[in-house]
């Protein structure tokens, strides 16, 4: 008969060497046996780990394996693998694949925070993204921002959105964390506020409260993006003014959604922002995800950079690709 493994018993080094063995699910899973083995869970260098959070499709990624919520109403044809604790809440488990494992709740959003502060909480790692979903309550999502923030100055991706958020909630935000790559924002303010964007990427929603000193703050942005803005044509010709003598050197994307935009809206004194003879689609890979513009016409920087713009009059929305 086979002997157990003592893995506790292991010379340190021996230790570490054999934990980097195992992937984020099979550690995970070794910490649920006792408060030894979760303390030894670090030495498998977990610190390095990336964790993503991702609301709307229930899951928590770390590296990439998944832990999976699901409602405990789903639990019917699943192949259990017993129960596990989290955060002091314990709850039956499957595991789908060697990079997923589920567990089962009644509450999804209750789910994914206690899975979210269990993991982190054994592994040690940064959350480098929160993608939340405008169903989940303010309260939970707080509670998740808090617990963010209190481990870390900043995060690479954050999505702010959930029901019965506030102001104060929203610029507390602001003013704990710092957000590096990607800013995604359903909050409608219900004024306009001054807020960093210190982002590569801004996507706004509901950019009604955006003025032109907002733009002016997003100098450093690679993409612009923001829907049922206000601007006008003379916020639009001065942001695009700036962007052509250079004052946005970073800018490969921009989208901008106005119905404050005249039909007859143009610049630079070109006759029209749209190819009605030949069109043609352009794109171009922008962190991650192809923009896509159409029946753009050329432009330049006056540095010579060049660049396609376009005005959809039907929809008033005017698309900026710098090639």
């Amino acid at each position: 008969m086979a002997q157990p493994f003592e893995i506790l018993r292991l010379p340190t080094l021996a230790l570490q060497n054999v934990l980097q063995f195992l992937n984020p699910i099979e550690l995970f899973e070794l910490s649920q046996c006792s408060q030894k083995t979760t303390s030894i869970i670090p030495l498998a260098g977990t610190k390095k780990f990336k964790c993503r959070i991702n609301v709307s499709s229930e899951y928590i990624a770390i590296n990439n394996y998944v832990f999976r919520v699901e409602r405990n109403s789903c639990k019917t044809g699943s192949e259990l693998r017993g129960d596990r604790k989290f955060i002091g809440t314990i709850v039956d488990v499957a595991h789908i694949s060697e990079h997923e494992i589920m567990s089962f709740w009644d509450n999804i959003y209750i789910g994914l925070k206690h899975v979210l502060f269990q993991v982190t909480k054994v592994f040690g790692c940064p959350i480098d993204s929160f993608e939340s979903s405008r169903t989940m309550s303010g309260e939970i999502y707080n509670l998740i921002i808090d617990f963010i923030s209190t481990r870390q100055s900043e995060i690479k991706k954050l999505e702010i959105a959930a029901d019965s958020l506030t102001d104060e909630d929203v610029m507390r935000i602001f003013g704990d964390l710092k957000f590096t790559e990607d800013l995604e924002m359903w909050y409608r303010f219900s004024r306009s506020q001054t807020i960093p964007f210190n982002t590569q990427s801004v996507l706004i929603w509901h950019s009604y409260w955006i003025t032109p000193t907002h733009l002016s703050a997003m100098k450093n942005c690679i993409i612009i993006d923001l829907k049922q803005s206000t601007l006008t044509d003379d916020d639009m010709k001065w942001f695009l003014e700036s962007w052509k003598s250079g004052e946005y050197p970073n800018l490969e994307y921009l989208s901008i959604k106005s119905f404050k935009l005249s039909r007859s809206f143009t610049v630079f004194g070109l006759p029209s922002l749209e190819d009605n003879v030949n069109p043609h689609f352009f794109k171009k890979f922008v962190l991650g995800e192809h923009r896509i513009v159409y029946g753009a016409i050329d432009i330049q920087r006056d540095d010579g950079v060049a660049a396609k713009i376009h005005f959809d009059i039907k929809d008033s929305i005017v698309d900026l690709l710098v090639l």
